[in-house]
């Protein structure tokens, strides 16, 4: 799982994946991203519908950035699929890590780790390195 800039998937099947990122750098709070794509392969049982849900945990006790999702999803021939969902406005209260998880009933099938953090304290490790 990742999240990334911009995903599609060809006519083909072929799935495309620009500006993967796993870190946010953040003006002021609240403040996010107004656009990402979280992409997953899922694989499975071939040709089987599968209900995921997709939720956001995180270390600091903060609001998650969008409410939990129910994504539908069917496995090709081969056993599986590749899943692509654009997130709008993400929101972040404040700074730390923000685990985006998707689960198959209870248990957990994936997950990719967001961090976020205030641009003024990479200013200031720029300054202390120089």
């Amino acid at each position: 799982m990742v999240l990334c800039d911009y995903a599609s998937v060809s006519r083909e099947g072929k799935l495309s994946i620009n500006g993967v990122f796993d870190e946010v750098w953040v003006q002021n709070f609240p403040g996010g991203v107004a656009r990402a794509f979280l992409v997953a392969t899922i694989s499975g049982t071939p040709n089987t519908n599968y209900k995921l849900d997709l939720k956001v945990k995180n270390n600091v006790g903060a609001k998650s950035p969008i409410n939990s999702l129910t994504l539908d999803t069917t496995t090709a021939v081969n056993g599986k699929n590749n899943l692509i969902v654009e997130l709008i406005n993400l929101g972040f209260e404040k700074t730390g890590e923000y685990e985006f998880e998707l689960y198959n009933g209870s248990e957990s099938v994936g997950s990719t780790t967001l961090k976020v953090d205030h641009v003024a304290k990479r200013e200031e490790k720029a300054r202390t390195v120089n």
